[in-house]
Formats: structure tokens, sequence, C-alpha cells
């Protein structure tokens, strides 16, 4: 062996000392070799594929080469990739296969190495050695791990059914032994990966390479369950063939009843029954419904298999055990990664749209284990939703024999789950059982012999009837009082399912409702933010921020209960560092109150939390423009978009009265928020747009100081929309609409005009408005924009000619946005603007008359000079076009006519 190679594995054996000093020596060692890394990454190829080298010794040296595959030595090595793919991967010894395979996956996912050579390879394994099981086995794990990683780039290159065609002889091959277990294994997971992919889009390349296979697939399944050499082996037969439903044009109705009473036997099994097996085949009773035919011809089947899913939802004691909750656990402290994972976004501001229709879901991304009882709770869900009242029956059978006083706690939660899993889908026809039903949940609630986890899922299930429940005065009353009871449990699970019970019932409730209940609320969460630990605590402020918005004009008038809160709310402050995963929710929540205070927040604690915030965001941003000017990893901006957001908010209350404390900002605050305008995150982006609108209602001077810059920055963000930069580009809109309403002509300070700036801004929203089409989630930035360019017309008539755009350009897209948006001052100006532009092309709007009646019916609430001028705009149209307008209205419903006439007095 060359003195070099020798050296290599003795310093990697010194490098994985336990003994430091030995093994920072190993690493200078390392370093030192590395100085010559052709030499080096040469001689580590060569020990890797060297059987001679003792088994350990390779594996380091396999794992600091998928460390290094991006260095240049490593990248433009032909040798490397040619003794890993054709040596080390089918290597007799199993441990030298493991690290190829990882050397391989990493290099195929990270593009270092070409995909279409490495499949070619691994696939011909399986032709030139098929009689060598190391081999095999080394190529099929090679190979299940880059389906895995990377099928959508085996899709782009047209790869996957070669992938496909290579695997199937596998999946049903016996073969003996651990590897030839692996072997079918890994087929297996090729297949099921294929088949997910497919399933997710019928017009990927995975659905048509799989197409001619999946009858083979079904096939070797149910051979694989016939007498199957292992449980994983019929956990992911089982899998297989729940994905394959999403062929289900080729699977007879024979076929599929087949299949049906194999997974209604596999979803029976006794509970000694592997579970994930279980879990497999309960998932087929969710895919069926995917599929009108498959659903129907299941929906006899659930009879049984209803009440085998509910009592798949009892507790297991492993699952009892994995809670780690208990009935006093009050007292036990948290640890920080029992907060679970919460993605903080910026801001996007709304000038005046409609937010109705937010879809939001309430989960905040949160992961749970993936567990029997809760599979089977979604998908009697999800057999709710699909056949209503149609299960009722067979369900209130089960939970009634549940529920009866003898049985176990566990039956009784498992019931009560139930009847919260079936509410979405059933809700109205259980209207008839609600009153009895809640009755019974509040009985258990309040009873203090009942289970704590008894009392925690009758607090969800509760929820789930939550319109019932605020429906009902001494309902409503009766909850609320036995929330804030359990929000004082000495259960931390129960404290958490109360606090996020009265979040939801706040949504759930009509203006005034609550109003009654407020000093109560506020005294228990005073108490609870002193007492709760961290998890909960974070759960409470959140829960905090949600009541201050709904409850916001009662607190203030109620300065005493206010401060009953600010007090804990103050305490937490203190003692909370900055760098805290705590601080996300303290800053949103107080942020919250803030705007629901208003003008009643204290001075001094408006100093206090201006001042700390502030400070955070400078920090953040700093340090943000360091690490890249240093080339680093950034910090996390979650820290920086929740100072931003606690800064708005502050904004959002007092106005103008943070003049004072913005005018003493040091370095200034507009220099830190075109610093951040500047960031590579597009959430960065986003909180510095939202903080530049802010200031320039509250001190529109600042921003007109560095017009140019704020300009620049506008345009550079304005250059990209996609899915993650169209928040910012609403929060521009939004920006530069209450630049152009609060601006200041004082001071030969420069405002945006015609010669600052304003026909490129104009140029840039235009074409984003009428040349880019909009998904869903877009809605609110384009009305901004719709606003923002109605603005400046109005600001500026001819800002449309001295930009390059005519208003026709984006006409289309500004009727049919601002039709939707909220009867607004900002909405009134920006018509106003748009229809000025408009009347001077009268042959364009006499082709779009239906979108143009639309939007004159939206502003039938409007000022009378602005219902004025679309009147007149209309008379032009018809008088201009008498044939065309004839010929649309005639088109248009006769209720919208009748509105027309009596608003405009035209038909």
């Amino acid at each position: 062996m060359s003195d070099v190679r020798q050296a290599i594995l003795d310093a990697l054996g010194a490098a994985a000392d336990a003994n430091p000093d030995i093994r920072h020596h190993g690493e200078a060692q390392l370093q030192r070799l590395k100085e010559s890394p052709d030499i080096f990454f040469s001689s580590c190829a060569e020990l890797f594929t060297d059987a001679r080298v003792p088994t350990r010794g390779r594996q380091l040296v396999g794992y600091l080469l998928k460390n290094h595959l991006a260095h240049p030595s490593c990248l433009q090595n032909k040798t490397l990739q040619v003794a890993v793919m054709e040596s080390a991967v089918v290597d007799p010894e199993c441990g030298i296969r493991a690290v190829a395979c990882a050397i391989i996956s990493a290099a195929v996912r990270e593009a270092y190495w070409p995909v279409q050579p490495v499949v070619s390879s691994l696939t011909g394994v399986f032709s030139t050695r098929s009689g060598e099981l190391h081999a095999v086995h080394g190529a099929m794990r090679a190979l299940s791990q880059i389906v895995d990683d990377t099928v959508q780039l085996l899709d782009m290159r047209q790869l996957t059914g070669v992938v496909v065609s290579a695997v199937l002889p596998y999946i049903g091959a016996q073969f003996g032994g651990r590897e030839g277990l692996e072997v079918q294994l890994k087929a297996l997971d090729t297949v099921s990966v294929v088949l997910e992919q497919a399933g997710f889009d019928c017009s990927s390349f995975s659905y048509s390479s799989m197409r001619p296979y999946v009858l083979n697939v079904i096939e070797s399944c149910f051979m694989n369950l016939q007498n199957p050499s292992s449980a994983q082996l019929s956990t992911k037969s089982v899998k297989c063939l729940v994905l394959s439903l999403g062929y289900h044009d080729l699977i007879s109705d024979e076929l599929f009843h087949k299949i049906t009473n194999l997974m209604s036997m596999a979803t029976a099994s006794p509970d000694g029954t592997d579970e994930d097996l279980r879990i497999e085949a309960t998932e087929f009773w969710r895919g069926v419904l995917c599929f009108p035919r498959f659903a129907s011809l299941v929906e006899s089947t659930l009879e049984n298999i209803i009440p085998i899913l509910i009592r798949s939802m009892v507790y297991s004691e492993m699952e009892i055990s994995m809670l780690q909750a208990s009935a006093e656990d009050w007292n036990v402290p948290d640890k920080i990664d029992d907060i679970r994972p919460r993605h903080y976004q910026a801001r996007v501001n709304d000038t005046g749209a409609n937010d109705a229709d937010d879809d939001s879901d309430d989960d905040d991304g949160e992961v749970e284990e993936w567990n029997l009882r809760r599979v089977s709770a979604l998908t009697l869900d999800s057999i709710a939703e699909y056949y209503g009242e149609r299960i009722i029956f067979t369900v209130l059978t089960v939970i009634e024999g549940m529920m009866q006083p003898n049985n176990s706690w566990k039956e009784l939660e498992a019931a009560i789950l139930a009847l919260g899993a079936i509410m979405d889908g059933c809700f109205d026809s259980m209207t008839p059982y609600l009153p009895e039903i809640s009755t019974r949940l509040l009985q258990l609630l309040g009873d203090p012999s009942v289970h704590f986890l008894v009392w925690n899922i009758s607090l969800w299930t509760m929820t789930q009837i939550g319109k019932h429940i605020v429906s009902v005065p001494e309902k409503l009353k009766g909850f609320i009082t036995c929330v804030l009871q359990k929000m004082e449990s000495p259960s931390k699970l129960v404290q958490e399912g109360a606090t996020a019970a009265l979040q939801k019932t706040i949504v759930l409730c009509d203006e005034g409702q609550l109003d009654n209940e407020i000093p109560f609320i506020i005294d228990c969460m005073a108490r609870c933010l002193r007492g709760y630990q961290l998890k909960n605590r974070v759960l409470l402020l959140e829960t905090l921020e949600t009541f201050c918005e709904a409850m916001g004009e009662q607190l203030r008038v109620r300065p005493d209960s206010v401060e009953l809160l600010m007090a804990p709310l103050g305490e937490i402050w203190g003692s909370t560092p900055n760098d805290s995963p705590l601080l996300f929710s303290l800053f949103k929540c107080i942020s919250g109150v803030c705007r629901a205070l208003g003008a009643a927040v204290q001075p001094e604690l408006a100093k206090n939390l201006f001042e700390r915030s502030y400070c955070l965001l400078v920090m953040h941003v700093q340090a943000r423009t360091e690490a890249r000017r240093t080339n680093q990893d950034p910090p996390e901006y979650e820290f920086l978009v929740t100072a931003a957001d606690l800064l708005s908010g502050l904004f959002d209350a007092l106005g103008t009265g943070l003049g004072p404390l913005v005018m003493q900002c040091h370095p200034p605050l507009v220099y830190t928020v075109l610093e951040a305008l500047r960031d590579e995150d597009a959430e960065v982006r986003q909180s510095g747009f939202s903080l530049l609108g802010d200031l320039s209602k509250v001190c529109p001077v600042t921003v007109q100081g560095e017009l140019e810059r704020v300009v620049k920055a506008a345009l550079e963000n304005l250059a990209v929309l996609d899915e993650n930069t169209y928040g910012v580009i609403s929060n521009i809109g939004w920006c530069m609409c209450n630049l152009l309403e609060n601006q200041m002509d004082i001071d030969n300070l420069s405002t945006l005009d015609a010669a600052n700036g304003m026909p490129q801004l104009f140029a840039a929203m235009a074409r984003i408005l009428g040349t880019v089409s909009h998904a869903a989630d877009m809605r609110n930035m384009a009305e901004n924009l719709c606003i923002c360019l109605g603005l400046m017309l109005y600001a500026d008539p001819g800002v449309e000619s001295q930009s390059g755009c005519q208003v026709s350009l984006f006409a289309d897209a500004f009727c049919s946005y601002m039709r939707n948006v909220k009867d607004v001052p900002h909405k009134e100006q920006a018509v106003s603007g748009f229809l000025m532009a408009v009347r001077q092309q009268l042959p364009f709007v006499v082709l779009r008359l239906h979108l143009f009646f639309d939007l004159a019916l939206s502003l039938a609430s409007c000022r009378a000079d602005v219902k004025r001028a679309m009147g007149e705009l209309l008379q032009a149209a018809r008088a201009h076009a008498g044939a065309r307008w004839t010929q649309q209205m005639a088109e248009y419903s006769e209720q919208l006519r009748t509105r027309l006439y009596h608003v405009y007095g035209i038909q």
C-alpha cells in the first residue's frame, strides 16, 4: 500500500477517535493531505474499492467521499464514479454497498452525477449479474434510494419506465435470507413511489410508465400475501395494492371485489397483528373514495368496516405511553423541542380586499404520529364527507354501545372521537341529535371523576359541533365555563385542549356573543399566562391574539381588564431573551393586543415595545447582510419577521403618535428597511415593504427623503412574479398606495410622480396585472395592484401615456378583481382614476360591457360622484355602439339588469 493511502487511513482512524487530542490530530492530518486534492481523492477511490483494506477503513473513506462530492477534484474524477458504480455498489461486503448507495443517491440528488448513466449502470446489473445476490442487492438498494429522492427527475428524463421494467420481476421473486428479502422489499418500495407519483399526476411519465405493468403488480402483491415471508412484505404489498387504485379503468369489478375482500380481512385483523399492515389496509377505505365506481361498490361493505374503524380508535397502552401526558403534570417543565414547529410568515397587507374566503388551516403544519388510531379517525372523517347521512345509523349504533356506563373510559373516549370525526361531513344530518350530544358532553366536562383524556377529546368534539353550541346561548355560556375551568386543569394536555377550544369558539362567535364573558376570559388567561409551561404558553399567546382581534372594540372600553392582561404579558416580555422561540408568539400576540387597544396603548409601554422590536430588527437585518457579504448561512428570518410585525402592530395602534420614536431611531428606520428590501429571502423583503408602507402613512417625509432608492427597490422586486414573490409584490402595491395618499409636497422633498419613477412603477404593475396568469393565492396581490394603479391614474392621469402602457392592458383584470373589493376610500379613488382613463377608450369598453356592468353594480354604495362617473361611462358606451349595447344587455341576467336600472337608470 502506498504511503499516501496508508496516511489517509491513519488520519481517518484518528479523526474518528473518541479522544479529542487524537481526533484533532487526525483532522489536521487530513487537511494537510487534502492540499493535493487530485492525489487525495483518487487514492480514496482506490481505498474504497480495495478488498484488502479493512471494512471499517473503507467505510470511513466512503463517507469522506460522500461529504466531498461537490469538491472539484471529486466532480471531475471519472475514476471515482466508475469505482463506486461498478465495484463498490456490488461489493460482497454489505457495509460497503450501503455506503456506495448513499454516495450514488447523494450524487444524483444534488446533480453531481448525471442520472441517465447511473440508472443504466444499475439496471444493467440485474441482467449481467442476476445470479449474484449481493450485486442485485446493492443495485436494487441504490435504485430504490434514487427513485425515492428524485422520481420527478426520472420523469423529466423519461427514465421511469426503464426503472419499473427492471425492478418488476423482483417484487414477487422469493429469495432466501435477509438480503434476498430486502431485494424484494426495495423493489416494492420503488414501485410504490412510482405509483404514488402516478396518482398525483395522471399526465406524468410515471403514470404512463406504470400503466402497462399495473395488473402484474397487483397479481404479484396477491402472490406475496398468500404466503408472506415477513410482516414487512405483507405491509408493502398491501400499500402497492392501495396505490394501484389510481388505474381504476384497468381494474374490473371482479378484481376490485377481490381486493376489497382482502382489505376487509386486513382491516379486521386482530389487535396482535402488525399495526403497519392495518394502517395500510385502512388507507384503502379512504383511497376508494377518489373513484365514484369504487365508492359505490364498497358502500355495502362499510356497515361492517365502520365499527372496526371506530374500535381501532381506542387507545392502546403504547399510544397512551407515547402521549407522555398525565392527569397532573402542570409543573413539569417543557423542553424547547416541545414547541411544535411554526412557520411565521411576513405580513401581507390588505388594501381593502375581501378576505371572507380565507381557507387557511389552523394546524400550522403540525406533524402528528401516524398511527392506527389517527388513520382510522381520518378515514371515518372521509367516509362521512362522502356518504353523509347514509352512514349515520351505523356510526351512532356503534357509538351508543361504546358509551354505556359499564364500558371503560377508553371506549368512551374513542366514541367521542368518532362523533367529532363525522361532523364535518354529517353536521346538517346530525342536527336533530346535537342537543342531546352537547348536553352529554357538557356533563362529562363537568364531572370531576371523568378521565382527563375523555375531557380532552370532549373539548375537541364540542368545537366540531361549535356552530350548534354558539347558536344556543345557554349552551355557549356553559361551554365557556367548562373551557375556562379546564384551562386551569393540572393536566397539560387538557390545558392545551381547552385553550385550543377557546380559540376556535372565539372565531365561531358573532360580534357581541362573548361580551359578558370577557372579564372571566381575561381573568383566566392572566392566571394561565403565569402558570403554563412553554408549549401551552405559546398556544395561549396565539389564542390571546385571536381574542384581541375579535374583541378589540370591547377591550378599548375596558381598561381595567386590559391592565389585568398586561401585567403577566409584561413579566413574560421582560423574562424572554431575544433568542427564545417563545419570542415569535410573544411578539405576534403583543402586536395583536396593540392593534386591539389602538390609541389606548400607554406611551411608556409603546416606547418599550418599539425600542426592543426595532433593536431586534436592526440586529437581524445587519446579521443577514453580513452573512451575505461573507457568503455564510444567514440567521433564521422568523425573528426579523415577528419584530417587523410587532412594529406594524404599533403603527396600526398609534399611527402618527409613533412619529417621535421613528425620528429617534438609530440607524434611521428607513435605512434598515431599505437594507431588508435587498435580502435574498422573499419573506424578509415582504416584511420590509410592509414596514415601508407603515412609514409612508406615519412619517412619509422619511420615505420621500430616500424615494430614489425606494423606487429602485420596488422595481427590482416587481421583476419576477412566482409563488415566492407574490406576497412581496402585494405589499409593494399597498406601500405605494400609502405613499401616494400621504406624501407631502414640502421642503423640496421628492414626491412619487412622473419625474420620480411613477411611470416605471405603473408599467411594471400593469404588466403583472394584465399579462400574467394569477393563481388563486395571488388574489390579494392582484387587488392591491388594481388599487395602486387606479390611485396612480387618479393622482396623475398622464401616467398612462408616460408609461407606455395603456389601461386596456389590465382593464379586464381591474374590473374582475375590483368588483370584489370592499367599499373603502381607496376603492373609490382608484375606480375614479380608472374610469377617467377608460372614458377615452370607448371601443374597448363596448367590447367588455359585462365586465363593466359587474363593476358598476359593485359601486352601488359608493359616493355619488363615483357612481355618476360610472353612469356617464355606461351612457357614453351605449351612445357609441347601440346595437352592441342592446345585444349585451339582453344576454345579462334579468335580475342584474333590474339592479343596473335602479342604481344607474339605464336599461
